[in-house]
């Protein structure tokens, strides 16, 4: 059976807006034009693929299992032609990227400014996710390259795993918090109040077992979520500010709000070490990587050793505390 990928392209974006209208305005062809293609697709297959009503247009039962493995082909169709492109000319095409979100605010942003004004051409695409939807777009070809904590991955033999060495992290909180109160916080202490983060690899669970009641291991994705899960570090910093919530990241992603007196560091005397992350770039061992891809990790791994220097100097002297617990 020949099937036409174009064909499969529009069913997936008429499957996004459920209304041939709004589908045919995306797609940038006429209606009539996108009804004729879905037909010829249902044809194709010998099933029919979406039911039609006035008010929408839904997929059959059938219809959710074509669609699936459509969008899985439509995928590696768009990989292969990148790819092409980028054999051609390795400034140009396309750099598809995947970042955690720790590393996406502290490198992969920073180094995505340097890259494009030094390739005006490229075309750029870049997804910040938790860590297990970040393993998840790289494994179904959704980025040629992902970034973000390495640790769990070095026994898959499908990746290629490059470090870019450790990040240490650190706790905070809003100014004023109720924990800066106390000269020793313990976990106890710690556990009265919401840890708000991205999602994590389960292999640091010890990162925030101890001081979130709420941290929970996700059965179906294998990861661990706090009690408040966030996609980005932007939107954790955001919350942490306005809340009682302990946040977790990096100096250099928070001095900015130590300075101007929004945020604490909370120094944990009752927590031995600090968290540190082995941050990577994984890719499919099966992949070549492309000329400009390779550019644009070195800027990457350029940054994080910027980072790292700067780990000791970003944050000025130590949080005061009082002698006394509350």
């Amino acid at each position: 059976m020949d099937i036409d990928l174009k064909l499969l392209h529009h069913a997936l974006v008429l499957a996004k807006h459920r209304h041939f209208g709004r589908a045919a305005s995306a797609l940038k062809v006429s209606q009539p034009t996108l009804s004729r293609n879905i037909a010829a697709l249902e044809k194709q297959l010998g099933m029919r693929v979406f039911e039609r009503s006035r008010r929408d247009v839904t997929a059959t039962p059938g219809g959710d299992e074509v669609l699936k493995m459509a969008d899985e082909l439509v995928a590696r169709a768009d990989a292969l032609a990148n790819r092409m492109d980028l054999l051609r000319d390795g400034r140009g095409g396309r750099v598809r990227i995947v970042a955690g979100a720790y590393i996406d605010d502290i490198a992969v942003q920073p180094a995505a400014i340097q890259f494009i004004r030094a390739n005006p051409s490229i075309h750029l695409e870049i997804i910040e996710r938790e860590w297990t939807a970040a393993l998840y777009s790289l494994m179904s070809d959704q980025a040629d390259f992902a970034v973000f904590d390495v640790l769990a991955l070095r026994d898959m033999p499908s990746l290629r795993v490059d470090s870019l060495g450790l990040l240490q992290g650190v706790y905070f909180c809003r100014a004023g918090h109720p924990l800066l109160t106390l000269s020793d916080p313990q976990p106890a202490d710690l556990r009265q109040y919401p840890l708000v983060a991205p999602s994590m690899s389960v292999s640091r669970m010890s990162f925030i077992a101890e001081m979130d009641s709420g941290a929970r291991i996700d059965e179906r994705g294998g990861g661990v979520s706090p009690s408040i899960a966030v996609s980005s570090f932007r939107s954790a910093l955001d919350i942490v500010a306005g809340t009682d919530a302990i946040g977790l990241g990096h100096a250099t992603q928070i001095a900015e709000g130590l300075a101007a007196g929004r945020l604490a560091q909370l120094r944990l005397p009752g927590i031995p070490s600090l968290p540190a992350v082995e941050m990577g770039v994984a890719w499919k061992r099966e992949r070549t990587l492309p000329p400009a891809a390779r550019a644009f990790i070195e800027l990457i791994r350029k940054r994080v050793r910027l980072v790292q220097a700067a780990e000791s100097t970003a944050i000025p002297g130590p949080t005061r505390r009082p002698s006394r617990r509350a």
